[in-house]
């Protein structure tokens, strides 16, 4: 393991989740394989609801509606897996955030969430969604500052209690290309608000993940290590079938490593991959085996 080392890793349960797979058996697999953390979906209502309008995953069934039931049970997992050493880091959530009918009801959950979270001791909350842009055009200028008020509103109420909300790019939301993103930035300049970089999404939209680390270095809070195929080989719906294994895609992971040394990132960086056709266990130890050739462990050594 490098010296220059100050990250953790963590791992995602998306593999589980996405593929209908048992969670208790995938957060007992993320941690018998030596991972201290763990990345979840919320998927409370209107997370699934945002992900079924807006997100470009193909044909979708009639929307049937999360419970409080649901909801709770889904927590309990997660603090039988605390209760075994594997601690929750985050909490991926989707809202509109510029939805002036919806606005005080994903904010009232939103900051709920994140209670819940500081129930956890995680460090933070990841912001997802926003509704994208449509038929080659980008969102308005007061769009972008009605955005960038609501993130910067949720970066303030988390740093009430000591933790971070960052936003995170990804396709078929509000951000998905660097260009997009260097918009809200500005919007959000002097924001308590920060930045969840995902690699591969950046990658797909067609942005170099290296540079955007090294440009938004301060405003960084979480990052998440995700590989995937050529992006030209895949549209619309097919890019969610896109992603793979660390290594056995195109993104420059050992860029983006020194890109974090770099900037002395000392967070946490999640592995995710989303349903895989291998074994789940295997895929997972695919990407911890590409991380020890590139010099890397699953915790620093200080």
């Amino acid at each position: 393991m490098t010296d220059q080392q100050r990250f953790t890793f963590g791992y995602h349960l998306n593999t589980w989740d996405l593929g209908g797979l048992s969670l208790t058996d995938g957060l007992e697999v993320i941690r018998r394989n030596g991972f201290s953390y763990v990345e979840a979906l919320a998927r409370d209502e209107l997370s699934n609801d945002f992900a079924r309008r807006y997100m470009g995953t193909g044909y979708q069934p009639v929307p049937m509606g999360s419970t409080d039931i649901d909801f709770l049970g889904r927590i309990e997992h997660f603090s039988k897996a605390q209760d075994e050493g594997l601690r929750l880091s985050s909490l991926y959530v989707n809202r509109e955030y510029v939805n002036p009918l919806t606005w005080d009801a994903e904010r009232a959950t939103l900051d709920a969430i994140v209670r819940l979270l500081k129930g956890f001791d995680s460090p933070g909350v990841v912001l997802g969604g926003g509704p994208p842009a449509r038929n080659g055009s980008d969102h308005s200028p007061e769009l972008y500052r009605r955005f960038a008020s609501a993130l910067s509103e949720l970066g303030a109420r988390a740093e009430t209690l000591g933790m971070w909300a960052a936003y995170h790019p990804h396709i078929d939301t509000f951000i998905e290309t660097r260009e997009q993103l260097d918009r809200l930035m500005n919007e959000l300049d002097g924001s308590s608000a920060g930045l969840c970089i995902d690699v591969a999404h950046l990658t797909l939209a067609g942005s170099d993940p290296v540079a955007t680390i090294r440009d938004y270095a301060s405003a960084v809070k979480y990052i998440h290590y995700k590989d995937v195929d050529d992006p030209s080989l895949f549209n619309g719906a097919e890019r969610y079938d896109a992603f793979r294994p660390l290594g056995e895609g195109v993104v420059d992971m050992a860029a983006v490593t020194a890109e974090l040394h770099a900037a002395r990132y000392d967070g946490i960086v999640i592995i995710e991959l989303d349903t895989t056709e291998q074994d789940p266990e295997e895929a997972l130890q695919a990407s911890v085996q590409y991380l020890a050739g590139l010099g890397l462990a699953l915790q620093p050594t200080t």
